[in-house]
């Protein structure tokens, strides 16, 4: 008798037992649904953002949609949209995700690019490039070294100064402080340069040997002035159109106005003879006697 009503009163426990926990189950899935459905107000593309553009209030718009439609990192708040970049084109309509925008570091060398400055990518090693230790984001010198064609080597030249570095390779920025070991094993360098810089440097990296000088960040960029790049005569450097004719000095203008007064061809100093040296000052051609032209 005793076990009989001790199996009935353990039967009992279990049913009602039982009977709670599927209450709690099918109480958890209803507030779930709720949830779910409980409708949320998210940001929506109001037209196609293109990829790569700041993107401004009137791109965005608000939407209200069930939960359960809603992606994981959609954004709600839009002072965390306007100004930033689009990394994808995000068709009309489409949720704004955190995925799919960014600054501009997000968004690769286009961006990076400071207006009107073009980027120029130039052969390096360990020697050339300051034994790997350089690092997106510093500024360096460029040195030029013309090839040797006579007893006296030529002297090198810093043809540019203060040049932003925009890549080591295809490192677009460092994490460290130091450049990890694959850093210091790229084969090129990429820098910021102006459009008529780029000519220059373009010329120079054919025709001469490129060397690097890092410089300190605490120095000012105009500390010392570029030099001009010579080239002896029959070293291969490039052929460039002759330098237009200087103007007339005083004294060639004197010797005209004496020639007009006594009737007489007037006979002007004899120009200086030619050296064999091209020069390429900064952004301009240079000849001996005082001539320039525009490269």
């Amino acid at each position: 008798m005793n076990t009989r009503r001790t199996t009935l009163i353990v039967a009992l426990v279990v049913a009602v037992l039982t009977g709670w926990l599927t209450l709690n189950y099918l109480s958890s899935i209803q507030r779930s649904s709720a949830v779910n459905n409980q409708p949320t107000e998210i940001l929506v593309a109001a037209q196609e953002i293109p990829a790569r553009v700041p993107i401004t209030a009137a791109m965005l718009a608000k939407a209200t949609r069930p939960a359960a439609a809603v992606e994981p990192d959609a954004l709600t708040d839009p002072t965390k949209v306007i100004g930033a970049l689009s990394l994808i084109t995000i068709p009309a309509g489409s949720t704004i995700t955190l995925s799919k925008v960014g600054h501009p570091a997000d968004v690769g060398l286009p961006v990076r690019l400071t207006p009107g400055m073009r980027a120029v990518s130039i052969s390096i090693d360990k020697v050339k490039g300051v034994s790997g230790l350089i690092e997106p984001g510093d500024r360096v010198d460029v040195v030029a070294i013309p090839p040797k064609s006579t007893a006296v080597p030529p002297p090198a030249s810093t043809i540019l100064r203060g040049i932003r570095v925009l890549a080591v390779g295809p490192l677009l920025e460092n994490t460290s402080a130091t450049p990890p070991p694959e850093a210091q094993v790229f084969t090129t360098i990429t820098l910021e340069v102006t459009p008529k810089q780029v000519d220059l440097l373009e010329m120079a990296d054919l025709n001469t040997v490129l060397r690097l000088a890092l410089r300190s960040p605490r120095e000012p960029l105009n500390s010392a002035p570029v030099e001009a790049l010579h080239f002896p005569d029959g070293s291969g450097a490039p052929q460039m159109a002759a330098a237009p004719a200087p103007p007339p000095d005083a004294a060639t203008l004197a010797l005209e106005q004496l020639a007009k007064n006594q009737n007489r061809p007037a006979t002007a100093p004899a120009p200086a003879p030619y050296s064999g040296v091209q020069i390429i000052d900064g952004d301009r051609y240079v000849t001996p006697g005082g001539g320039q032209s525009p490269p």
